[in-house]
């Protein structure tokens, strides 16, 4: 199956490789990250958003963005799983510019679309369906492990107003607004728990409305990019392994040669390779076929991720368990994208539902 990415595709990878490569520095970037205890890089997402342009990668021309869909969303997500970046590109130039291009009105495309473009503004995401209130004019609440929560500009969150679902964003800052940050087994990226306690609606922004079905959608179709984070990064790791088993000796031999080892690098390689094909074609499908394509790439390539990270540590010997070597973040990377949007059983279980109907 061939992929059309275009000249376009291949400048911006080969861009955004370059500086989010300079950042990783060879893991020292992750470390950083790690020991400020931030799980953000404020520098590096300014010059990523701003300089580079990236966030509005997707977004309409009409908008500022570059227009260049899902496929243009994958060329750097890959390259963001590969560095471990801390920026929040997921959520903001992702799920979050998707709500807003998808079910937001008018007014709320032209504030907002322009604005993520550029880097001027953060956006995170997170549904609300059973954790909102509004009594007397006044919206409380609380969500829990949103991603980048306490770095957004606003926060969006969706919750049922009788058959529809209603689009809100919620500034922080606002009176009645508190994020706590949250300590996870993957320090390079921030999480948060966001309370809301008697926010009134009348700062809280009405951002656009619509079916159950059409957030659905949004919010599978999202999958996508989180798949392709995971292939970024299994990859790293099986590039890290390779060379790894290339210069070490055993027996008078580099341990490359041993067939065991070369089995485990090709079932590793195998694997990336499908979960690779799975995400280009869910970020290529259309209509109906690409919230079924997305459930396919979450579900394998997340699962490829943490068993090709597992492997790479083990393939590693002693020294793929130590603190110092960049691995073990891959490895804490893929545990956590195994969990974000629910274990792969649950896109299994969605995917035999959508084959198999009420008889699943």
């Amino acid at each position: 199956m061939s992929f059309p990415f275009s000249d376009d595709h291949d400048m911006i990878r080969e861009a955004v490789r370059g500086v989010l490569q300079d950042a990783y520095d060879g893991g020292k970037g992750p470390e950083h990250i790690y020991k400020s205890g931030a799980g953000y890089d404020a520098e590096l997402w300014t010059s990523f958003a701003q300089d580079l342009g990236m966030a509005g990668i997707a977004i309409d021309e009409a908008y500022g963005g570059a227009a260049l869909g899902d496929l243009g969303r994958v060329v750097i997500m890959e390259e963001l799983g590969a560095s471990l970046a801390s920026i929040p590109f997921s959520p903001c130039s992702t799920i979050a510019s998707d709500m807003i291009a998808g079910v937001g009105s008018d007014e709320a495309k032209e504030e907002w679309l322009p604005k993520i473009a550029a880097g001027e503004a953060i956006f995170a995401y997170t549904d609300g369906h059973h954790a909102l209130t509004v009594e007397g004019g006044k919206l409380s609440g609380r969500v829990n492990m949103v991603l980048y929560g306490a770095q957004a500009d606003v926060l969006l969150m969706s919750f049922r107003d009788g058959d529809k679902f209603k689009l809100i964003g919620i500034p922080q800052g606002v009176k009645g607004y508190g994020a706590e940050t949250v300590e996870t087994m993957d320090p390079t990226r921030s999480f948060s728990n966001i309370t809301l306690q008697d926010v009134m609606m009348k700062d809280v922004m009405h951002l656009g409305e619509g079916t159950p079905e059409q957030f659905d959608a949004i919010v599978k179709t999202s999958f996508i990019g989180l798949a392709a984070e995971c292939v970024g990064g299994a990859q790293k790791a099986l590039d890290m392994t390779l060379e790894y088993l290339g210069q070490r000796v055993q027996f008078g031999r580099p341990i490359a040669s041993f067939q065991a080892i070369k089995h485990r690098a090709a079932d590793m390689y195998i694997a990336i390779e499908a979960a690779r094909n799975a995400v280009y074609a869910a970020a290529m499908a259309e209509g109906d076929d690409k919230v079924e394509a997305a459930l396919i790439a979450k579900a394998y390539a997340s699962d490829a991720f943490f068993d090709v990270a597992g492997h790479a540590i083990q393939l590693h010997g002693g020294i793929g368990f130590t603190w110092e070597y960049p691995l073990h973040y891959f490895f804490k990377r893929a545990r956590a994208n195994r969990a974000v949007f629910g274990q792969s059983a649950r896109e299994y279980e969605r995917l035999a539902t959508i084959l198999l109907g009420e008889a699943a």
